[in-house]
């Protein structure tokens, strides 16, 4: 869904500008189900791959974090649903790092981000590191779309992401990924974009690629 390709899009983009060589497996919708399998870390295992970022899904998915502690991969699972529990606790796969502010023992103070705004943190922390904060006009319109699309409140840091991401869409002159400003003008939009526009005119056509196809 929308969430997952921007969260997608999101660590992509901010790995390769960090001059990391990154690839990206999206489920399929009927062959695969929702989420990470391990037969897929088995697949990046086969390609040579070391290092494996779940988003926007992962966080019930033992076997897959499991999988690639038996192949020596690291896991970094990063998600924003809910974590699993039983009548012992919450059930956390066992990554090198889990990402998601739902677990009982997270100190972060907002709790309803969406997919692709830890995505966002994540790779915002990691430039803040570095001192460099121009990650920020390139990436967080994609948040903000996956913010509107993926229905969660509109409330605290989700409201500031998307206010400031429908800002860096405004002037479509502005927006670096070809794929969007081209999005935009297949729905004839000329005006400044709304969180209307994102909830019901582009997320559905980014939703539509997994419905009809993949």
């Amino acid at each position: 869904d929308v969430d997952g390709i921007m969260s997608s899009y999101i660590l992509v983009n901010g790995i390769k500008r960090l001059g990391g060589s990154v690839s990206y497996r999206i489920p399929h919708r009927v062959k695969d189900g929702y989420g990470i399998r391990d037969y897929m870390v088995e697949e990046a295992y086969n390609q040579g791959i070391d290092c494996i970022i779940t988003c926007d899904n992962g966080i019930s998915a033992v076997e897959a974090a499991d999988k690639a502690k038996e192949l020596e991969i690291t896991y970094i699972l990063t998600d924003h649903h809910e974590v699993p529990s039983d009548e012992n606790g919450e059930i956390i796969p066992k990554a090198d790092a889990v990402v998601n502010p739902k677990q009982k023992e997270c100190k972060y103070p907002y709790k309803m981000l969406c997919g692709a705004g830890i995505a966002y943190k994540l790779m915002s922390y990691i430039y803040e590191e570095k001192g460099d904060k121009s990650y920020q006009k390139e990436l967080l319109p994609f948040a903000a779309i996956a913010t509107v699309c993926d229905v969660v409140p509109l409330e605290d840091e989700n409201r500031i992401i998307v206010s400031n991401g429908l800002k860096m869409l405004a002037d479509k002159n502005d927006i670096k990924c070809v794929g969007l400003k081209a999005l935009i003008d297949a729905q004839g939009i000329e005006r400044e974009l709304s969180s209307y526009d994102l909830g019901f005119r582009i997320g559905p056509c980014l939703n539509a690629a997994g419905r009809l196809e993949d």
